[in-house]
């Protein structure tokens, strides 16, 4: 299953990929949420193989991810395979410069399922893409706006 968006955010190329990679603040926030946050690798420099070991409850079933940095092209793109016992996920972001000051966002998450209950949960969501498409656009939108509005703090 598929989910893409695209967001237009009034800001340099160059903010918005640091945003993106800004590793420190993510590991932050998720444990601020109450998920428990381990880096497993030990890169000093952003690059591909960083690795964090996430675990939490999340809709009251206690959840593990690995998540990997899959791919880090400095202000052009990222990408996280995202792995758990359930599901795969490939999570692109891509940054495309549009003026000086203007950058477009185009976000993607491919998820695919490994075992039957995951299928099942998978194809339950399929009857609701249409929904789950807005949702994500929406998220991805809040997202690109907190961006754009730290650029101008």
């Amino acid at each position: 299953m598929n989910f893409t968006s695209k967001q237009d955010i009034i800001a340099p190329a160059e903010h918005v990929f640091l945003q993106l990679a800004d590793f420190d603040f993510y590991e932050s926030y998720a444990m601020r949420l109450g998920a428990q946050v381990e880096r497993i690798d030990n890169y000093e420099h952003p690059q591909p193989g960083m690795c964090w070991n996430i675990s939490g409850v999340l809709r009251g079933k206690a959840r593990n991810v690995e998540l990997t940095l899959d791919s880090y092209n400095p202000v052009e793109s990222l990408s996280y395979l995202c792995v758990s016992n359930s599901l795969d996920a490939i999570v692109g972001f891509t940054v495309i410069p549009l003026s000086k000051k203007e950058t477009r966002l185009k976000a993607s998450i491919d998820i695919q399922a490994k075992g039957l209950s995951a299928r099942v949960a998978l194809q339950s969501a399929r009857l609701a893409k249409k929904t789950l498409d807005r949702k994500f656009d929406g998220r991805i939108h809040d997202f690109a706006k907190k961006i754009e509005d730290k650029y101008y703090v």
